[in-house]
């Protein structure tokens, strides 16, 4: 009995393993997609492997599918690839990030939970960068108080920086108040939004809606004009930055 069970606890450990393994192959991109988006860049194969760290010959072998290269080779190439412009699909695809034009909006009471669910998807670490425009964050409070301290605790755990631009004399700060400065009403008009990797967000509070509008051109326009705002605003007074808080 102890023999039949050890069998079945080993088979059922190698069949985990073996699901694992073909998962991650799923999650690999392909020899093609690698060649495809080289061509998208106009990549030589040795831009590659100085972009990806990998050795040419590595690189070379690898497109002609010459060996069985490690799974963190893959990794390193995809990156690489993702960080100069390149989006992997599924089927083998492959396009520049700068094509993609997607619109995405959520109505409803649960519609900031669906924004943040979006935002958490590209926000991963102190890297990354989110930036506001316009919002007044009482509204958090009103319309999603649960989605504040959900907000609150995926910050603090990713650590991913934020800038905030928020009306004169406003003084209700959801975060510390080094991320915001001061703006005139008049420059940042009746919809508040946000900018994130290739995301253009638009909240409109009364109607319970987010529009989503990915597109690395879209969300560059925004943040170029979020820059300006940001450096013509004022920064908030230190007799604000209550340090024992943050």
């Amino acid at each position: 009995m102890y023999i039949k069970n050890l069998f079945v606890l080993i088979h059922k450990k190698v069949y985990i393993i073996y699901i694992y393994s073909q998962k991650i192959m799923c999650l690999m991109i392909s020899p093609r997609q690698i060649r495809a988006a080289r061509a998208l860049l106009d990549w030589k194969q040795s831009d590659l492997a100085e972009a990806s760290g990998i050795s040419l010959p590595s690189i070379n072998n690898l497109e002609r599918e010459i060996g069985s290269p490690r799974v963190d080779t893959f990794a390193a190439i995809q990156e690489s690839l993702e960080r100069a412009g390149i989006e992997f699909t599924s089927g083998n695809g492959v396009r520049l990030k700068n094509d993609i034009f997607e619109i995405s909006h959520y109505q409803g009471d649960d519609f900031i939970e669906k924004q943040n669910d979006d935002l958490f998807f590209c926000m991963k670490n102190s890297d990354d960068e989110a930036v506001m425009c316009g919002l007044d964050e009482r509204k958090f409070t009103i319309y999603a108080p649960d989605q504040v301290k959900r907000y609150e605790a995926y910050q603090r755990k990713t650590k991913f920086k934020e800038r905030i631009l928020i009306k004169n004399d406003d003084t209700f700060f959801l975060a510390n108040p080094r991320v915001y400065r001061w703006i005139s009403p008049e420059l940042v008009g009746t919809i508040p939004y946000l900018v994130y990797k290739d995301r253009f967000v638009m909240i409109m509070w009364e109607q319970k809606r987010v529009v989503i509008i990915r597109n690395q051109g879209v969300a560059d326009t925004f943040l170029k004009q979020f820059n300006f705002l940001w450096d013509i605003a004022e920064e908030i007074p230190a007799s604000l930055h209550q340090d024992d808080k943050w």
